[in-house]
């Protein structure tokens, strides 16, 4: 009975340790998406702050792809995440820092987004001034009136 015990122990403890590893590298996979939505971010605003509307156009697409990416994976760690903490009695603080740096991350996207957010506001309010100031007045008179009515018609053929 006591090998049978210590049989459980070992595939425990070995479920255990596959289940930290695979965690711990989902958790750094979430962290690299976070990286590079930064990355991205950071061209977005140079985009936004340049006028180059094209360019924002491109990074807002690959945005949409990472953002999935990252819910994607988000998908699969809570999962691991409920596991781990339902298996863990391990003292590793490796997947606690892990988890913290994960969500200064996330903080900081949130922040660069939502101050690139505000940054194309501004743009967008500068272009609706602009636009306003190149309209044509409806009370300015148009540069065909100055001619007048028309007196004589030649009806020679």
């Amino acid at each position: 009975m006591d090998d049978r015990v210590k049989e459980i122990d070992e595939r425990e403890l070995e479920e255990r340790v596959n289940l930290l590893r695979r965690f711990r590298q989902m958790l750094i996979e979430q962290k690299k998406r976070f990286i590079s939505y930064l990355d991205l971010l950071d061209h977005e605003e140079e985009a936004i702050v340049n006028g180059d509307m094209d360019k924002l156009e491109k990074q807002v697409e690959i945005e949409k792809g990472i953002v999935q990416e990252i819910t994607d994976f988000q998908r699969v760690i809570d999962p691991l995440d409920a596991m781990y903490r339902e298996l863990s009695q391990d003292t590793d603080d490796s997947i606690p820092r892990l988890k913290t740096s994960l969500q200064r991350m996330k903080q900081k996207v949130l922040n660069r987004n939502k101050r690139n957010q505000k940054l194309l506001k501004e743009k967008m309010g500068e272009l609706r001034k602009e636009i306003e100031s190149l309209k044509i007045k409806k009370d300015a008179p148009s540069p065909f009136a100055s001619i007048g009515v028309p007196t004589l018609i030649d009806i020679t053929t």
